[in-house]
């Protein structure tokens, strides 16, 4: 069972996430409380094990190396549902999600795949799915479209189910809403494994649908029209109606209004109508997104996109996770639009740095909020922040400092006698590689032209260089001294390649 269990959650192999439980619940969220922490290190067998066995909370990073992923997830964290409708919508629209219930009491569900999917095809994939169940606002993992594990960018993790699987409460669920123990498990998530073709035919069905222009309404209104509006909030969705049909028909819109109500299972009273047409023939009105229902089946990334989606000056960036790598000085990455983007702290903390690196890093253009509002922004950064641990910052330096080392030696002559270290060159003595200052500053301003001279003598000091005086006859000169490292050796290949003529070039037939 472990390996099956293994090769359906499988994620990235090279880092993990750990939940620390304290006993306790969150007031306002019902989520249990706890410490999540992501640690740089391998994601072994012996990890899934002590996770069934109830010893860790286990987290996997969906989004392997590759940008792959074997499994999607929307978390859905509303505790007022009622899971079972649902569960039921879910099967009565043929959509093949499985559920198993969360560590917190509310419901995972996920879609699983037998080939690696692409982990922006997944996100794309549950966010249809999502605004079209009402559920807009759960997360969605994977949470990045890409990641760079070389610069420590690893990616959010989600803690799988069955820990502690003989007694667990974290089981997937039947569609009656019982719970499947972990014996029974794999025989029947296999029923929902989809193979790629199979993945990317599920959709939304808008067969019956034949309005003009229909797949360029704003996506929470596609949702209303295809699933009905939702009980108390026929004035909010009416009002979004109004907008639409204002965009669609500048003149005569008032009809579309009308029929709208008409559609409505129990429609407004008519004197609310012509109160609410009577404000829009006196002005335009954006849509109110924050509003349900609307605000359950948004999905403003795609809606920007549409010609009656709401305009790109509305368009705020949802922030997906905020991560700290814990350097000197501290590395954040933060996920916006399932894009991630590395920043300092100075970055973080000046808006202009700030929209600067998600012009640059993320081809996102930041609205400029108010000082006491940005201000509540990066507090809200704070709460959802991340550590990634299991990051040797020193060895990492100093490998860095090494392979900058071989390149220098690589790329600048090296001389013949220590009188030509005045020209630039440098010079191997008793095994150490002899340089003036301003040599090696030229290599690294190359690459780097903003770096500060005494940010350069600190590396070199700090990796072990030093620095000594000698005279020349006419004045002191100073020179560094630093270990010379043996260069890799690359293994040519056995390839042995043949250069065939082009068809063009073989001599016609006879």
């Amino acid at each position: 069972m472990l390996d099956k269990f293994i090769e359906v959650f499988q994620g990235l192999d090279s880092a993990y996430g750990e939940y620390f439980l304290e006993g306790s619940k969150d007031n306002r969220t019902g989520k249990e409380k706890g410490r999540a922490t992501t640690k740089r290190a391998p994601l072994t067998k012996e990890l899934f094990q002590q996770h069934l066995n109830g010893q860790i909370n286990l987290g996997v990073i969906p989004i392997r190396e590759d940008n792959t992923c074997y499994w999607g997830c929307i978390d859905v964290d509303k505790y007022d549902l009622d899971f079972k409708q649902l569960l039921a919508t879910i099967r009565q629209k043929g959509y093949p999600l499985v559920p198993y219930r969360s560590k917190s009491g509310g419901i995972h569900l996920f879609l699983h795949v037998l080939t690696p999917i692409p982990a922006s095809d997944m996100i794309e994939k549950l966010g249809v799915l999502a605004t079209d169940l009402g559920l807009s606002s759960c997360e969605i993992f994977p949470k990045q479209r890409q990641i760079k594990v070389h610069k420590n960018d690893l990616g959010n993790w989600l803690n799988i189910p069955y820990q502690q699987a003989a007694r667990t409460t974290r089981y997937a669920l039947n569609d009656n809403g019982t719970g499947i123990t972990i014996n029974d498990w794999f025989s029947w998530v296999q029923q929902y494994r989809l193979d790629s073709e199979t993945f990317y035919a599920i959709q939304v069905h808008n067969q019956d649908i034949t309005e003009e222009g229909f797949d360029q309404y704003p996506p929470c209104l596609q949702a209303l029209i295809r699933n009905g509006c939702e009980g108390g909030y026929r004035n909010n969705a009416l009002t979004a109606f109004a907008t639409l049909a204002k965009k669609k028909s500048p003149d005569g819109w008032q009809k579309e209004v009308w029929d709208r109500n008409d559609q409505f299972k129990d429609p407004l009273p008519k004197h609310e109508v012509q109160g609410l047409i009577k404000q829009y023939e006196k002005k335009d009105y954006a849509y109110k997104c924050s509003d349900l229902p609307m605000k359950n089946h948004c999905n403003a990334e795609l809606c920007k996109t549409l010609k009656f989606g709401i305009d790109t000056a509305a368009y705020v960036p949802k922030v997906d996770s905020f991560q700290r790598l814990k350097t000197s000085p501290p590395i954040y990455y933060l996920t916006i639009e399932k894009k991630t983007i590395e920043l300092s702290g100075k970055q973080c903390n000046q808006q202009q740095l700030f929209a600067e690196a998600l012009f640059d890093q993320a081809d996102i253009v930041w609205q400029k909020l108010k000082d006491r509002e940005f201000r509540q922004f990066l507090m809200t950064l704070k709460t959802m922040q991340q550590d990634i641990e299991g990051y040797d910052e020193e060895s990492e330096a100093q490998e860095e400092f090494k392979d900058m080392m071989i390149q220098f030696t690589q790329e600048t002559q090296q001389a013949d006698n220590a009188s030509q270290i005045e020209a630039d060159m440098w010079y191997l003595y008793d095994d150490k590689v002899v340089f003036k200052y301003k040599t090696f500053e030229r290599f690294i301003r190359k690459t780097n032209k903003t770096v500060k001279k005494f940010e350069l003598i600190n590396f070199l000091k700090k990796n072990g260089a030093i620095k000594k005086e000698y005279f020349d006859k006419i004045k002191t000169k100073n020179i560094w001294y630093c270990p010379k490292f043996v260069e890799p050796i690359i293994e040519r290949s056995n390839n042995i390649f043949t250069k065939k003529k082009a068809e063009f070039d073989e001599p016609p037939a006879q």
